[in-house]
């Protein structure tokens, strides 16, 4: 009976628009949350292309350093003082810095007479940055005192000059990631009367930083026990831009004279806009959502707003709220019931086409759907229904008293 007083009021065309509102925002939340929990990995991936690109920057080495530097050994290099980093730190276009660090001991490389490289030599030199700008996927990335295993990272450019460029000349085998890291090298450390011995092996291969990166640890610790300067002044810098394409960043680097790879501010521009791009269609995302609840919000009130008169009679009749709010109850739980399963079917449609152009960009892990999207999903939908229901029994009450 209740029920047959209080449906006089729906209207077929509020009661559809209000299902395709719940049933786009579930689609929306449902989707973007799929969507982030799949490509989380990307943004914590150390090798991703989203992290922030490195702009490598020095100072230019002009003539006159070089003639300067040929006739004395004392002439000091064109590094930067700690005044010029607190300086371009300070910096309004400026998110972070950090410095290289550098050996001022002597290092040599080879391998042992039975392995794959017998006899191979080379002076070499060795540079760190702090972890959280280290981009190759290694966990153990560190070193301590009494330790015999250094690892170590080198360019991509390296590996790619060798693959074709000298071993085609020399007519050698090419030589791929993994297998580089299977060859071990023993590492000779010389300064200040001492030297020591160390095994390394190459853990990964750096697309952004351009040098033979090893644990910062281990560097000071060379400085201090076998280096000529224990604290050396860094002759790069890493400079992370709050956004690469200023014209106040390039204009800054021209003004001290600061070199930097042009093409490294093309990939930051690139990225910059890629950003704001993806935050645009989050924050548009979002606004789609709030709107479609709130319209479910305002059609539950309009709709107990046209019962008022029903309500005040089923009251006056005996019916408690509980009674009376129940018909609204069934009637939202099937909503939401419906619309979720009806919400189901374009995240399917969409999960399988994001995931498969991921799969394109080699990305393969994506997270289990029910557990991960569906179950969190669901309690959404709980908790909304929840807050409707508690609507309608306040609004029910406040229209009988």
């Amino acid at each position: 009976m209740i029920w047959k007083v209080l449906k006089n009021n729906i209207k077929p065309t509020q009661l559809a628009g209000t299902f395709f509102g719940i049933m786009l925002g579930l689609c929306i939340l449902m989707g973007a949350l799929s969507f982030y929990l799949d490509i989380k990995p990307v943004f914590e991936d150390k090798e991703s292309f989203w992290k922030d690109e490195y702009i490598i920057i020095n100072k230019q080495i002009k003539l006159t350093d070089t003639y300067s530097q040929l006739k004395s050994d004392t002439v000091s290099k064109p590094l930067f003082t700690n005044k010029e980093i607190d300086e371009l730190r300070n910096q309004k276009f400026v998110k972070d810095i950090a410095e290289f660090s550098n050996c001022s001991f002597m290092i040599s490389a080879f391998t042992e007479n039975d392995g794959p490289l017998a006899g191979f030599y080379t002076d070499l030199f060795l540079e760190a940055v702090p972890d959280k700008y280290i981009d190759v996927n290694y966990a153990n990335w560190k070193w301590e005192e009494n330790t015999d295993f250094i690892p170590a990272i080198l360019p991509k450019t390296y590996l790619n000059l060798y693959n074709f460029g000298f071993a085609q000349s020399q007519n050698l085998p090419q030589v791929s990631e993994e297998g580089a890291g299977l060859v071990k090298f023993t590492i000779m450390v010389q300064g200040q009367g001492k030297r020591q011995k160390f095994e390394t092996r190459i853990v990964g291969f750096s697309d952004r930083i351009n040098t033979i990166l090893v644990p910062e640890d281990f560097i000071k610790w060379g400085n201090q026990n076998f280096g000529a300067d224990i604290a050396p002044k860094p002759g790069r810098l890493i400079v992370i831009a709050n956004d690469p394409s200023s014209p106040d960043l390039f204009k800054y680097f021209d003004d001290n004279n600061y070199d930097v790879n042009k093409n490294q501010l093309s990939n930051s521009k690139a990225l910059a806009f890629l950003k704001i791009t993806t935050t645009i269609v989050l924050i548009i995302g979002l606004i789609i959502i709030s709107l479609a609840f709130a319209l479910m919000f305002i059609s539950v009130q309009l709709l107990l707003y046209r019962n008022n008169a029903s309500i005040r009679k089923l009251s006056m009749l005996g019916y408690t709220i509980n009674n009376i709010s129940l018909p609204y109850n069934i009637m939202l739980i099937i909503f939401f019931v419906i619309s979720f399963a009806v919400a189901l079917i374009p995240l399917f449609v969409f999960r399988d086409f994001y995931s498969s152009n991921l799969l394109l960009l080699g990305y393969e892990k994506f997270n289990i759907l029910i557990t991960n999207i569906i179950i969190p999903g669901a309690g959404f939908v709980v908790i909304i229904v929840s807050l409707l229901l508690l609507v309608v029994r306040r609004q029910i009450k406040k229209i009988v008293y």
